[in-house]
């Protein structure tokens, strides 16, 4: 008996501002869309350190044991 061929989502295990998170998300931008972020607002955002331009959110693909940081800006004195 043949089984059919079913896409599992397996979950990555990350590091989101140095709390582990597990993730379906395959894309910087869905994992901030996931973890309710408002990409309309100030934010910036570092896989593994390093700088990634808003522009290219949906484009950073992420992978398992990546370190995020996400930071917005804090008003007032």
């Amino acid at each position: 008996m043949s089984t059919p061929n079913l896409k599992i989502a397996s979950a990555l295990s990350l590091q989101i501002n140095g709390e582990p998170v597990q993730t379906s998300s395959t894309t910087l931008a869905d994992l901030l869309t996931e973890r309710g972020y408002d990409a309309t607002l100030a934010l910036a955002c570092a896989v593994n350190r390093h700088f990634v331009p808003r522009t290219l959110w949906a484009q950073q693909v992420l992978q398992p044991g990546d370190a995020i940081e996400v930071v917005s800006p804090v008003v007032g004195g």
